[in-house]
């Protein structure tokens, strides 16, 4: 028989040993963070600077890459509204300029007709900059303002509207600094007039990521975003795609046509003979424009034709020699100056010869 000193050694053996096999059954059976569907992983994490290291590193461009392609075969045998874009590598000419040619930004099917439900795109959305809209999308005088213009606080972050690739980042012309961003969906969006841009050309973006800092570069009297919604490189009123006033996305579905390289939108399906009606008033209104052109020009040439002209004379010249010169008559000059043809002229006598 043990004594009750013994005893209470051996229990407190037994309870270490099995406390030691638990301990380590639990470090062989630990679930990833990262990676729900792995059944162990090698790594403890009870150090906490090695968690740090590790959560770091699951932050970089290649995991982060490498997430959104785990995110995208997560959708596989989901119905998928697009196609996802190819590993894009922008070039010089895609790279340089806000609006590029339409064979290098074609999102268009061999149909001409683009459907993006907006309301399925609500989970990969976010609104660029939380602030108030203080200039539209239109025309400004005669000068069309091709986006909308959103107040923000200097160096306050901007960020992607949707997921997509990086197309274009630099200094450009009036927009300053100027981020376009190619989605996933087959439109682009700008944001221009920014302090400092936070990515570059071909990185990945997730909607929400941040991308520049709110500034005042290239024309701008204020710190503000000025935010594009381009298809095919056209701009298109911003306000088809974003609700400024609630600061959401909308809820309709947005219908886009291809006419002969001129993007149509419309919250409604259009038919052809719409479409073709459409072609024709601005077509009309194209040749109206024209010959309004042309009468103004006539009325300018008119005007220009009866100006009153004035000559003085000088040594040697005659009525016959301001005849030629002015492609007129000696008697519509006599007429005009009410003097006869055998007048002597007088040196720096003004005539009007027009």
């Amino acid at each position: 028989m043990f004594s009750p000193k013994s005893l209470g050694i051996i229990t407190i053996s037994i309870l270490f040993s099995a406390c030691s096999v638990t301990k380590s059954l639990y470090k062989d059976k630990q679930v990833s963070r990262y990676n729900p569907n792995a059944s162990t992983v090698d790594k403890d994490y009870s150090n906490p600077e090695e968690s740090e290291q590790e959560e770091e590193a699951m932050r970089s461009e290649p995991s982060r890459t490498k997430l959104l392609q785990a995110e995208e075969a997560a959708c596989e045998g989901t119905p998928m509204l697009y196609e996802p874009l190819p590993k894009y590598e922008f070039g010089n000419n895609e790279s340089e300029h806000v609006r590029i040619p339409i064979n290098l930004n074609n999102p268009f099917p061999s149909s001409g007709e683009l459907v993006i439900p907006l309301d399925q795109l609500e989970k990969d959305f976010c609104y660029p900059y939380p602030g108030k809209q203080i200039s539209p999308y239109g025309y400004r005088g005669r000068s069309m303002h091709t986006g909308v213009d959103i107040k923000a606080i200097p160096n306050d972050t901007i960020r992607a509207a949707f997921s997509g690739v990086v197309r274009m980042s630099k200094p450009y012309s009036g927009y300053g600094n100027i981020i376009v961003i190619r989605h996933y969906n087959g439109i682009e969006t700008a944001y221009a007039h920014n302090s400092r841009n936070l990515v570059k050309v071909n990185d990945v973006v997730k909607a929400g990521d941040p991308i520049a800092l709110a500034g005042r570069t290239g024309r701008a009297t204020t710190e503000h975003l000025h935010f594009e919604f381009r298809v095919a490189s056209q701009a298109l009123n911003p306000n088809l795609l974003i609700d400024t006033e609630n600061r959401t996305l909308q809820h309709h579905t947005l219908y886009l046509y291809n006419r002969g390289g001129t993007v149509k939108a419309s919250t409604q399906p259009l038919d052809a003979s719409t479409l073709a009606s459409e072609q024709r008033t601005e077509e009309n209104a194209s040749s109206v424009s024209n010959n309004s052109s042309t009468a103004k020009s006539s009325n300018k040439s008119a005007h220009n034709s009866s100006k009153v002209v004035y000559h003085r004379i000088r040594k040697g010249e005659t009525l016959s020699h301001l005849a030629r010169k002015y492609s007129t008559t000696v008697a519509k000059i006599c007429r005009l100056n009410n003097i006869k043809p055998t007048t002597i002229l007088q040196i720096n006598q003004r005539l009007r010869v027009k």
